[in-house]
């Protein structure tokens, strides 16, 4: 599920081994190596902003974690598994990815690359018959396992890793941090586009790249951790909205609506709440909206540009006006029971 996918995908493209090499010391091509790095870049600052959203409005959060800001990566999410272990130093199957720097996994010394082999004493390692009940595709089912298995361990409390890091094996405890229950993810699209599941929240290639800086980048995982703090999925569902083409259409067209016009004024908050300026809204989608303004966002389910721009000034005046307790601004919409949406 990871943005590895996406780096899979550009190693199979340039990643193969040179011929005859051993794999244990090929070397990758500088185009692969480049690919990566750059992707690796991309997905911390994702993780990085999203994190910091998380964990600055835990405290209004219904549903919160211990995050310890760290994503990791498998060698079975690449087609060239002896192409990879080569380029990136898989010493096991998992590895770091990304890392918060300053979350608490970085903050104990936590490196990228670093192999993890147990958790808890406990070998990290799938059982087949635990892959096969996750709703993944195959490759993406031992990521999904480990996220599932490191976020149960932290809601009990503190956690211990074993890793492995230039042959040196070796344990650290890492506390969590309380965030709002949400992972961050960049997709491997060619799409403009950002999603929400009501636990991942997913942002495009394409559309990372078209912000101009993290307080664009906050507007839009705002909006779609918005949507996850609201439970708009399992809300939609229990209002029998239709997808696909159906949900263009009269009662599921509106309360589809809905649901995005709470996500575009919870985000105002959530950003302020993390120290983001909640004009990137504005700024982003004033732009996005001249260049790119059409498909989705001209349907009746979204707001057409320049009335989303209005509905965030609204909100921006609204902030402003508001109270700020220790803690930050409490969102109104996080601050009464969820209603059934009608």
């Amino acid at each position: 599920m990871r943005a590895i996918r996406h780096i899979a995908c550009c190693l199979a493209l340039g990643g193969a081994l040179p011929s005859g090499a051993a794999p244990a010391f090929a070397e990758a091509p500088d185009s692969a190596i480049a690919a990566f790095d750059a992707l690796r870049a991309s997905d911390t600052r994702v993780l990085s902003v999203g994190t910091r959203l998380a964990r600055a409005n835990a405290p209004f959060c219904r549903s919160r974690e211990n995050a310890i800001g760290m994503t990791l990566h498998h060698i079975g999410q690449y087609p060239d598994a002896a192409a990879a272990r080569a380029s990136f130093g898989f010493a096991r199957d998992y590895a770091v990815l990304a890392l918060v720097a300053d979350g608490p996994a970085a903050q104990t010394g936590i490196r990228p690359d670093d192999a993890i082999v147990a958790l808890n004493g406990v070998a990290f390692a799938p059982a087949p018959a635990a892959l096969g009940t996750i709703d993944q595709p195959a490759a993406y089912r031992p990521i999904a396992w480990a996220d599932a298995q490191i976020r149960s361990a932290l809601d009990t409390g503190p956690i211990t890793l074993t890793l492995i890091r230039d042959g040196r094996t070796f344990d650290v405890a890492v506390t969590g941090t309380p965030a709002c229950r949400s992972r961050f993810e960049l997709r491997p699209s060619g799409e403009y586009g950002a999603s929400a599941d009501g636990d991942i929240v997913g942002i495009t290639v394409p559309m990372l790249d078209f912000m101009v800086d993290d307080d664009e980048l906050a507007a839009i995982l705002a909006h779609e951790m918005a949507h996850n703090l609201l439970e708009h999925r399992r809300r939609l569902n229990a209002a029998g909205v239709q997808r696909g083409l159906l949900q263009q259409l009269g009662r599921n067209a509106r309360l589809t609506l809905a649901t995005e016009i709470e996500a575009d004024r919870l985000s105002i908050w959530l950003m302020a709440n993390a120290g983001y300026d909640p004009g990137g809204a504005v700024r982003f989608w004033t732009r996005y909206g001249r260049q790119r303004g059409k498909g989705i966002f001209s349907a009746p389910t979204h707001y057409r540009w320049k009335k989303r721009v209005g509905l965030f000034e609204e909100e921006m005046a609204k902030l402003t006006g508001a109270a700020r307790d220790p803690r930050g601004w409490l969102p109104p919409l996080l601050a009464e029971p969820l209603a059934p949406l009608d």
